[in-house]
């Protein structure tokens, strides 16, 4: 049976960027439509004031961002046919040719060490092999950078 998993990601509040207004708001409305209308079983919803999963914080912040990217990736979980999709709202920035993504900590003055890469989430999705895929398959991704 084909299993739907999400990471929905929205950040209103930033520590050091200008706060925004419906981020969190899309995050929660994509999350919904995810478990509602699309039928996703496992949702990860990470926004400035969400509850912790298990224990652990779901504040978006860098460390809880790719805690989450790295013990879902790390042992292999989709099956042939499973779905996954990463939604983020929030800030994004182009630096030395490569976009991130903000983490509610992000430094604009410190990109490389505090904001996301893009290339460094794809990696860990084009790097997940599915059963039945000979090569690397792509999962759909969907951003909305501010």
């Amino acid at each position: 049976m084909v299993k739907n998993w999400a990471i929905a990601i929205g950040i209103n509040r930033y520590d050091l960027l200008q706060p925004l207004k419906y981020a969190q708001r899309d995050a929660q409305l994509m999350q919904e439509f995810l478990r509602n209308e699309a039928g996703f079983e496992t949702i990860y919803f990470f926004c400035d004031d969400s509850p912790d999963i298990a224990g652990k914080s779901t504040r978006p912040n860098c460390t809880n961002l790719l805690r989450i990217l790295r013990q879902l990736f790390e042992n292999p979980f989709l099956g042939a046919g499973d779905n996954f999709w990463f939604f983020f709202s929030g800030h994004g920035i182009r630096h030395t040719d490569r976009d991130y993504l903000m983490p509610c900590d992000g430094d604009p003055e410190d990109i490389e060490n505090t904001a996301i890469s893009i290339n460094s989430k794809k990696s860990y999705l084009l790097s997940y092999p599915t059963p039945k895929c000979s090569h690397r398959c792509i999962p759909p991704l969907s951003f909305t950078a501010h």
